[in-house]
């Protein structure tokens, strides 16, 4: 049952990243944003560690299930899984799947899908609601790590794609004092 349950969510949450990353498996494409204006930067800042203070690389070091392990209480979540390197997802008590991934070379304004789209705060931070990116009862937060970087907190709910949203706000509030600054 819990292998059942471990295929659903890799195959789920495939979909969900397909969707807000912008890929397609057939049909009709839906590219992200086109026509934007763009910025050269000819050096980059860094921090006090050497790395690169924007950009994806300050998403190097972080790991979603380190993060999102001592949360799992506060949040009432379960059955924590590793899916790769960049995604993290657990089970939802009665309502579904949630997961945690970092897109270390996307920007916010990148996540796609067919749904509504609403520029939000979590915490000091942008963020991005998308709903129903990936079929009705689904949502996906995305956070602002830098200007072309992100983390999702996507939700997958068994009753409707409002609680979807919901779950995944409060995750990617709890999740949002983690991110890398």
């Amino acid at each position: 049952m819990i292998k059942g349950l471990s295929t659903r969510v890799v195959l789920s949450f495939a979909v969900l990243g397909a969707v807000a990353t912008g890929c397609t498996t057939g049909g009709i494409a839906t590219p992200g944003p086109t026509g934007a204006t763009t910025t050269e930067q000819t050096s980059e800042a860094t921090t006090s560690s050497g790395k690169p203070s924007g950009g994806g690389d300050s998403l190097a070091d972080f790991d979603p299930c380190a993060v999102l392990e001592p949360l799992m209480s506060q949040l009432d979540l379960s059955n924590l899984e590793k899916v790769d390197e960049k995604e993290c997802s657990a089970e939802y008590p009665s309502l579904g799947l949630v997961s945690v991934t970092k897109q270390p070379e996307l920007a916010i304004a990148d996540a796609v899908g067919d749904g509504k789209k609403t520029d939000i705060s979590i915490g000091s931070r942008k963020a991005r609601v998308v709903e129903a990116p990936a079929g009705k009862n689904t949502c996906l937060v995305t956070v602002e790590v830098a200007p072309t970087s992100r983390v999702d907190v996507g939700a997958i709910s068994n009753t409707s794609g409002a609680e979807a949203c919901e779950v995944a706000t409060k995750v990617a509030t709890a999740v949002e004092p983690k991110l890398p600054k």
